[in-house]
């Protein structure tokens, strides 16, 4: 049976497993960045290639994570960064300096190439913390994509 959670529900758990069982947010990233890698590693052909377009925030570190794992599992990845690697905080900032350190390439600007030959594109932009209307550069990133 599968659950349905919604945005705040999903906010709320994240909250609770932190606040209350004292679960790094790091750790809630990696899970949540391995798990999605094993779905996405099954949905690559063999020598296919995944585009993976981080934001700024929590999300975009998921996607760091992503990229990580699939790098990791031989997958040829594609880290598009849509802001300057200063404004990441935290466990994303973190998780860049990783992906730097593995060698990843990291694009900042000229994506169409990449996001049209890729088999799979990640969206890892906005998370459950967005609200209001996209604002450029994103919107062009998200009609890009």
């Amino acid at each position: 049976m599968a659950i349905t959670l919604t945005r705040a529900q999903v906010r709320e758990v994240d909250r609770r497993t932190i606040e209350e069982y004292g679960v790094p947010g790091i750790v809630l990233m990696e899970n949540a960045g391995r798990g999605a890698a094993e779905v996405i590693q099954r949905c690559v052909p063999q020598d296919g290639s995944v585009a993976i377009v981080c934001g700024r925030g929590n999300n975009g570190g998921d996607g760091l994570v992503i990229a990580r794992h699939l790098s990791n599992d031989g997958v040829e990845v594609r880290v598009l960064l849509a802001c300057d690697p200063a404004q990441l905080t935290g466990d994303a900032a973190l998780n860049y300096s990783i992906v730097e350190r593995m060698r990843i390439p990291v694009l900042r600007s000229d994506w169409a190439d990449t996001l049209q030959s890729a088999d799979v594109v990640v969206d890892a932009l906005l998370g459950t913390g967005f609200i209001g209307d996209v604002r450029p550069p994103l919107d062009l990133v998200i009609a890009a994509i």
